[in-house]
């Protein structure tokens, strides 16, 4: 299965009971028309995570947090996309041109602030935008890490490792909306690693693959990793039909995520048909492999949210100046 079905069933998993099938059905038919609309998988995959949130997190809000639901939908905010459903409703429309506005009171009277200008995130503060790491630098510290990650699994269990499957072929960072009803100056990162061409056979073996992505992760002020099993809001029967068993021990799909600080993250996957018992994965990894999807693979990508190209940082100071001081408002709802 590819890594844009797999985001699918997990956002189709967080709808109410009654529209999952129906909105899975949907999001994969989209799917496999994107490319003839010339669409990158992904981000339809996306845009589904997107209008997942959008129907089902005012009734299970404990599932995310901010940065996790940016950390998913970040990248497919402002990709413009024309012809399929779920990818169209991965760009932020603001039916309030406007935006969103406050209003300060100053020594001159009260004031009208238009946040659609605002050039950084809500879920940042502007300090740590500046004192993290640039776009380039970002790229480069995540790549390293992966290939840090990938050395080490290598290690471990001798693996060997293929490119990744297709999804937004060499792009790799992203505009990224304000929330606010307008562009920010930022953009979020997207780095997929390569692909294992195999996966440990053993629970014990995938057990010890997590703590190496875990402990790696540690040592890069990588906070403790998170499995999508472990969520509170998805009862056995949503467990089994995003990944294949109640518990990670018996599931074809193993997937989570690591947050980082400044806004990085590690997403993984581990995939092993082996544990397929009614052939869904399988027929689902066999439509995929035209894309280069391995069918038992171990795959982790790395992101950042909110990361300022070098160049801008003058031109950012200089946007942000109106905002200095004030607390930064609720965002629109998506």
């Amino acid at each position: 299965m590819s890594g844009s079905e797999t985001l699918i069933r997990i956002a189709a998993a967080f709808l109410p009971r009654s529209r999952r099938e129906i909105r899975r059905e949907e999001w994969l038919a989209d799917l496999a028309g994107a490319e003839e609309l010339g669409i990158p998988r992904r981000q339809v995959a996306l845009g589904a995570l997107q209008a997942a949130l959008s129907e089902g997190v005012s009734s299970r809000r404990g599932t995310f947090t901010r940065r996790r639901i940016f950390a998913i939908v970040a990248i497919g905010v402002g990709a413009v996309v024309v012809g399929a459903p779920a990818a169209a409703i991965a760009v932020m429309l603001v039916s309030d041109a406007r935006g969103v506005v406050t209003v300060e009171a100053t020594d001159d009277g009260d004031r009208e602030v238009f946040w659609r200008d605002y050039p950084g995130i809500p879920e940042l503060d502007p300090e740590e935008i500046l004192s993290g790491p640039t776009l380039e630098e970002g790229e480069a510290e995540g790549r390293a890490l992966l290939e840090e990650i990938e050395t080490a699994l290598t290690a471990e269990f001798g693996l060997e490792w293929a490119a990744p499957s297709t999804g937004n072929g060499d792009q790799v960072a992203f505009p990224a909306e304000n929330f606010y009803g307008g562009p920010s100056m930022l953009s979020t990162l997207n780095v997929s690693g390569r692909q294992s061409t195999s996966v440990p056979a053993t629970w014990a073996e995938k057990e010890r693959a997590l703590e190496i992505i875990a402990s790696i992760a540690a040592r890069h002020g990588f906070t403790e990793l998170t499995l999508d099993h472990d969520s509170d809001n998805m009862t056995a029967a949503d467990l089994k039909q995003a990944f294949g068993g109640v518990t990670p021990e018996e599931s074809v799909i193993i997937s989570g995520m690591v947050e980082g600080p400044k806004g990085q993250w590690l997403m993984f996957t581990m995939q092993d048909l082996s544990l397929d018992r009614d052939g869904r994965f399988t027929e689902d990894a066999e439509a995929s492999a035209e894309y280069g999807s391995l069918p038992n693979s171990i795959s982790v990508m790395y992101g950042a949210n909110g990361l300022l190209p070098g160049a801008d940082r003058a031109e950012f100071e200089r946007r942000l100046a109106p905002y200095v001081g004030l607390d930064r408002p609720t965002p629109l709802e998506s």
